[in-house]
């Protein structure tokens, strides 16, 4: 007789706002990407570096708290945010 069969949990990554510094699951997450000089909203799997900003926390969308990642993009980045609609439902990243 056989251990009943346990589900198998898969691995989700722990990602850090950069405005607020708490760790959540990176589905509850936007990135924010770098891309030909411009900072982008960018969803799906992207390689390269990105910086991730609380998606249900508009608080952490303010150019004030998004200085210290961004510097002079902040204020651009902060409206971007801000008039960007959210996915409907957590992001899925593969």
């Amino acid at each position: 007789m056989s251990a009943p069969a346990t589900p198998l949990l898969r691995h989700v990554p722990e990602r850090t706002c950069v405005a607020c510094r708490r760790k959540r699951p990176q589905p509850e997450f936007r990135r924010v990407s770098k891309v030909d000089g411009t900072w982008k909203l960018l969803t799906g799997p992207r390689s390269g570096r990105g910086a991730y900003v609380c998606a249900d926390s508009p608080s952490c969308w303010q150019d004030k708290r998004l200085r210290r990642a961004f510097g002079a993009a902040a204020p651009a980045l902060s409206a971007l945010l801000l008039t960007t609609p959210q996915p409907a439902g957590p992001l899925q990243e593969h």
